[in-house]
């Protein structure tokens, strides 16, 4: 969605208002925010049947809370329930075999933050087999990483995150514009994120 549809009241606007407005939230460090908001935005987009780009984003931005609070549990069970939900699809689109190659490596790297390596290594190379031919540079790095037999700490492994664009969360990518036009529901309005 451009800039200029949103300016005309695209009916969007208000589930991606509040996801923005989670955006800053996050930004700041208040990621049990952020998962308020995002939900929010999840559970309006639903139920205004968008596009599904919009819940696979706020999606995204879900995860990333969940990781950067250091619920990587929590995240993991979240990316295998979605994993499974697109393996129960059959046949998918280039686009849906994309999301499903970055949520595999998703999976691969939340075990790895959760010391299974083993586990990781088998996500790893499934990352890469589905997402063939296109590549995944952070999976290889990963994969190149475990077979020397490095020892791949929390703060080596944001660090690649970081470098490969992992992250969707960025304060060049946030409309803090857009995040002041939300108009919040009653229960999400009490603190407001600037």
């Amino acid at each position: 969605m451009t800039a200029t549809n949103l300016e005309r009241g695209s009916p969007h606007l208000r589930h991606l208002a509040i996801a923005e407005k989670g955006k800053l939230a996050a930004l700041a460090g208040d990621h049990g925010r952020a998962l308020e908001l995002y939900r929010t935005a999840l559970r309006l987009a639903g139920e205004m049947a968008a596009p599904t780009p919009f819940a696979r984003h706020y999606t995204d931005c879900i995860l990333e809370s969940l990781e950067r609070e250091g619920r990587h549990a929590d995240a993991l069970a979240l990316t295998v329930a979605a994993c499974e939900e697109l393996e129960r699809r059959g046949t998918l689109s280039p686009l849906q075999r994309r999301d499903h190659a970055t949520l595999t490596l998703r999976r691969a790297i939340l075990l790895l933050f959760l010391g299974r390596e083993a586990e990781a290594d088998h996500q790893l190379e499934r990352a890469v087999a589905i997402a063939h031919p296109d590549r995944l540079a952070l999976a290889a790095e990963l994969q190149a990483w475990r077979r020397r037999a490095l020892t791949i700490t929390a703060q080596t492994l944001a660090e690649a995150l970081s470098r490969h664009g992992y992250y969707t969360v960025r304060r060049a990518r946030v409309r803090p514009d857009l995040a002041r036009r939300a108009a919040l529901p009653p229960d999400l309005s009490r603190q407001e994120v600037t």
